[in-house]
């Protein structure tokens, strides 16, 4: 029966690094040890250098017949043959007859004469070779070379997904020369060392091989590999054996320490492939095979990204391949040889659909800063050097041009790049060395708005000394196509910790910089909230936050534009409204009819509602919004529906109060009392931030909660900055601000903290987890929060998870109606009930609070943002008198922030409605 071989996993983006990192980390540890091959041996203080030489002789960076014989086994892999299989090992056969043949520059004495023999044998390539293999070795007691160790990494990769038939390949690939026993086992570890790498990114997979071995040999080599980590990689003298090449190599790997984390003195744990590689070429004797060993599986556990960028420029070799074909030989037998949708690594030109542009960097013109477009398109750019940090296609960059092209393995998304700080660094100082060699430098990504300037900001750095800060102010004023790097705040804590030196208490600076630089951007306008006196003026919140400084230090992400967005936004809303209606019937709702909403139900549409017209404002005047100013707009308007005494706008005919809100008749009907925000209305002047009152109402923190989603988009700083102002706008006491900046971070992060699948599945851990990143955001942008309130919440939030939903304990926690009672009450009570089947019991428990609809809002809150607005309680929703206008709300405040359909002063935009709906008068 014919074997049926299992398909190779789908690759993450930090898999498909590390296994990118396999073909290219084995030519490089061969290239760096040619020069070195049978001469004298590397003391500690000399350092191996890719100069060429050795015996072939070789170019700088040249690799051997390690990686020559490797590619030969490549070129079948990257068809997606699985490497068992006759026809395979054929062709495998057939590729190193064509290798011996062209001229190989180096190659064994036992792999020559095998191969000699085979081409003079009749039947199949593989067969001729397999059986010239096991008669030399029958009578050769000294047949268990190096041979087929040092090409052996590929073989892994062509079986990931079946770790016994990879076993079986590497042994099939390396009979094909070595069939000796100790020659098939150290392919088998070695595979499997490669194989667990690729997929976990750890050594491990070499003991976990040892499984894979028949089992008489088994202890043997647990006993080998003992004696390897024992020694260092020159006690291993005859490593022309493969048993010692095994443990010369593994001696290099395990005895060298990985690297501490720490940016700013040059410190990175992907280091560690350069040093393991460093000290495999000291092994002396075989030094390139050694080194290649090594290589494929370093290169499989720290990627391509950790190969140092000068090494992956230099490197080249037989038939005329570069860094770039290894990596993309080796991604296609990662892929079963295949590529991705958009034809990569294959293609001669990635599709890109975004315009050309070539921006002089603000702090040396001599650097260009481009897109993919402006590198693949055919009008010129005045440069000598590319350096990209996106994926490249085969082509030719700035064709009809000849340039010296770096590629960067750089990855534009959150969690995909697993040694993002060394890559960085790398590339900035590639740039450095072109522009030192007198270069000028296209620097470029997919679209030039994240990787670009980030990269660009480190160059400054080292080029010229400009902080961070000024740097990316800069080049956000430079770059007008387009800045996406507030998006990515890996990224943006990257340029800050690559260029702060490091501080003591186990923190870099740089960590601890980019979070405090909004008191620093900002000390000078008065933005600091509470303890600096803010002042409450649409321009002071205007610098706060939408000045032309970068919001690297806010946390931002495309949150909003991703599909699960909609229903999580609609559950925030939904769920503080459910949890009012909940608390004010003190959970004795009704049978039948509709559900009536509170006044903080009632206040919370009027916060969104004034939040779109403060975007739509600012969108088409030209300047940056200002929420709170809006909002003390909104609120005027409910209290004239209402027939309460406040300010008014209209005058003549123009009709007031306007907007589509107005024309709801349940929100004209009085549904409670806000004494401090109606007190505050009827004077007409709203308060400020630093005007403190012994005003502390749970009113300014529940009609609040919607400014989430302002953190949702742009971060929480300025979401906790919005909080504090919209809730000084009538209640003065620093603890409901506090409290209400505090409730409005940790409900952003429950919007944001889970991925869909983890929210769906029910997301118990992640529910509290979500939490806690919103205290740990809190402590690190600090608007508004004493440390003793955070410890505070920090327990309550603990006591949840120790002593869930307990009568006694909630009624201890939320006493009155009060801000800071009713976000204690709402967070043990979201933390009690996290999975997404008790929203329901939840809010029930809640209600129960001594002001159970605030406690109840806030919980609803909480929940309905992390679990989806599909967890609430569909009966509830389905009755609630406001349920439409609610889901209404939350629609058009996710299309303004990330479409803006009523356009601009110069766009028209796409709803020509839209501005009568929310008019930004």
């Amino acid at each position: 029966m014919a074997r049926i071989p299992i398909p190779n996993p789908k690759l993450d983006a930090r898999a498909a690094d590390r296994a990118a990192g396999v073909l290219l980390g084995a030519a490089v540890g061969d290239a760096l040890g040619v020069p070195y091959e049978f001469k004298a041996t590397l003391s500690d203080d000399q350092q191996p250098r890719m100069i060429g030489g050795g015996l072939g002789p070789y170019e700088p960076g040249e690799y051997s017949d390690d990686t020559q014989m490797q590619v030969c086994i490549a070129q079948v892999a990257a068809t997606g043959a699985d490497l068992r299989d006759p026809e395979a090992l054929d062709a495998i056969a057939a590729n190193f007859q064509d290798w011996l043949g062209e001229g190989a520059s180096d190659v064994g004495n036992q792999t020559s004469l095998i191969l000699s023999i085979a081409a003079r044998a009749s039947g199949s390539a593989g067969t001729a070779m397999r059986d010239a293999a096991r008669e030399y070795t029958a009578g050769n007691a000294r047949s268990a070379g190096n041979g087929s160790l040092m090409r052996t990494g590929i073989v892994a990769l062509a079986h990931l997904g079946d770790a016994a038939a990879m076993a079986e390949a590497a042994v099939a690939v390396s009979a094909l020369t070595h069939p000796d026993p100790d020659c098939a086992d150290a392919c088998v570890l070695w595979c499997s060392g490669i194989r667990t790498a690729v997929l976990d990114g750890n050594f491990d997979g070499v003991r976990a091989g040892l499984e894979l071995l028949p089992a008489e040999r088994r202890d043997k080599w647990a006993e080998r590999l003992d004696e390897a980590e024992a020694h260092p990689p020159h006690h291993f003298t005859n490593n022309g054996w493969v048993v010692h090449a095994l443990q010369a190599a593994w001696s290099a790997i395990t005895r060298t320490a990985v690297p501490e984390l720490s940016p700013a003195e040059g410190g990175f744990p992907a280091q560690h492939l350069q040093l393991a590689l460093e000290a495999a070429v000291r092994a002396g004797t075989d030094t390139d095979t050694v080194a290649a060993i090594a290589g494929a599986l370093l290169g499989a556990r720290w990627g391509c990204s950790g190969v140092p960028l000068e090494w992956q420029r230099a490197v080249n070799g037989w038939p005329g391949l570069n860094g770039a074909d290894l990596v993309r030989l080796a991604l296609l037998t990662a892929r079963g040889g295949s590529d991705d949708a958009v034809g990569w690594p294959s293609t001669p030109q990635l599709p890109s659909s975004h315009s050309r542009f070539a921006i002089p960097h603000p702090h040396d013109p001599g650097v260009v800063l481009g897109n993919l477009t402006t590198a693949q398109g055919a009008e010129p750019v005045d440069v000598d050097a590319v350096v990209s940090l996106c994926r490249m296609g085969t082509g030719p960059v700035l064709p009809g041009t000849d340039v010296e092209h770096v590629r960067v393995w750089l990855v534009d998304q959150q969690g995909d790049n697993a040694n993002l700080h060394y890559v960085v660094d790398q590339a900035a100082r590639e740039v450095l060395r072109l522009r030192q060699e007198g270069k000028r430098v296209l620097l470029h990504c997919y679209a030039g708005q994240s990787r670009t300037p980030a990269v660009a900001a480190v160059y400054s750095r080292l080029a010229t000394g400009t902080d961070p800060k000024t740097a990316l102010k800069d080049l956000r004023a430079a770059l007008v196509n387009g800045w996406h790097l507030s998006a990515h705040p890996e990224l943006c804590n990257a340029v800050y910790e690559l260029t702060t030196p490091a501080a003591t208490g186990g923190e870099t600076a740089g960590a601890v910089s980019w979070r405090n630089q909004a008191h620093d951007v900002t000390a000078g306008v008065g933005t600091t909230v509470v303890s600096t006196g803010l002042r409450d003026d649409a321009a002071a919140e205007q610098d706060s936050l939408f000045s032309v400084e970068p919001d690297v230090d806010r946390m931002p992400r495309e949150f909003l534009k991703e599909k699960h967005a909609i229903s999580r936004v609609r559950g925030l809303l939904l769920g503080l409204a459910i949890g009012d209606t909940l608390g004010r019937a003190k959970d004795k709702l009704p049978t039948d009819g509709p559900l009536r909403a509170g006044v903080s139900t009632q206040l919370a549409c009027f916060t969104t509602e004034g939040t779109i017209r403060a975007w739509v404002r600012g969108h088409h005047r030209s300047l940056p919004p200002a929420p709170s100013s809006a909002v003390w707009h909104a609120y005027c308007r409910w209290a004239a529906l209402q027939g309460l005494q406040a300010h008014r706008w209209a005058s003549g005919e123009e009709m007031w109060p306007d907007g589509w809100l107005a024309r709801v008749p349940a929100l004209a009907e009085r549904r409670g009392s806000a004494p401090a925000t109606v007190a505050a209305l009827a004077k007409g002047v709203h308060g400020h931030v630093e005007m403190p009152t012994t005003s502390r109402g749970c009113h300014a923190l529940t009609r609040t909660l919607p400014v989430a989603v302002l953190g949702a988009a742009h971060g929480s700083e300025p979401a906790a900055d919005s909080a504090c102002r919209i809730a000084a706008l009538t209640h003065g006491d620093p603890a409901a601000q506090g409290a209400t900046a505090q409730a409005v971070v940790l409900a952003q992060h429950c919007l944001t903290g889970l991925t869909e699948t983890q929210a769906s599945s029910g997301g118990q851990t992640q529910v509290r987890q979500a939490l806690r990143e919103g205290l740990r955001a809190l402590r690190g942008i600090g608007l508004g929060s004493a440390p003793e309130e955070l410890d505070r919440l920090t327990a309550v939030l603990e006591e949840a998870v120790a002593h869930p939903a307990e009568t006694e304990r909630l009624v201890k926690l939320a006493p009155d109606a009060t801000a800071p009672s009713a976000l204690l009450g709402g967070v043990y009570v979201a933390a009690s009930f996290p999975e997404r089947a008790q929203v329901a019991a939840a809010l029930s428990f809640a209600a129960g609070a001594p002001d159970g609809d605030s406690v109840a809002c806030v919980a609803g809150a909480l929940l309905g943002a992390a679990h989806g607005v599909e967890a609430l309680p569909v009966d509830l929703v389905s009755r609630h008198e406001l349920a439409w206008v609610l889901d209404t709300l939350a629609r058009d405040l996710v299309a303004q922030l990330t479409d803006a359909p009523s356009g601009s002063e110069y766009d028209p935009g796409w709803d020509p409605n839209w501005w009568d709906r929310y008019p930004g008068w």
